[in-house]
């Protein structure tokens, strides 16, 4: 017995495309609390801290939360990312970034620490 080209054609599934990636960590930001926002930055930053976008969300909400020096720290940190991105920079979050860092300055100056 022969078993040639009747077999039933199997559905084929198009598989779900992979989820987004985390590009953001205030996605349902709250600034009621801003420490569970922290550390979903924290966590986001852990995961992948070679996302630039991480260190400029994390510098936003603490300096909401007061924390001017973590917050420049973030700033920093991100520029220096930029600089040894291997890959094409996105202009607004540069910008973003160098417009933080001045502020971070002109923070410094007022404190008399610059």
């Amino acid at each position: 017995m022969l078993n040639s080209g009747c077999q039933g054609r199997q559905q084929v599934r198009n598989p779900q495309p992979p989820p987004d990636p985390v590009t953001s960590c205030l996605k349902d930001f709250n600034p009621a609390d801003l420490q569970d926002v922290i550390e979903r930055c924290d966590a986001a930053i852990t995961a992948a801290p070679e996302q630039t976008g991480f260190y400029r969300d994390r510098a936003l909400v603490l300096t909401l939360a007061g924390d001017m020096e973590r917050a420049c720290a973030d700033v920093t940190m991100g520029l220096n990312r930029l600089k040894q991105a291997d890959k094409p920079v996105d202009p607004m979050l540069r910008h973003e970034l160098e417009v933080r860092q001045e502020t971070c300055k002109q923070s410094r100056t007022i404190a008399g620490s610059d």
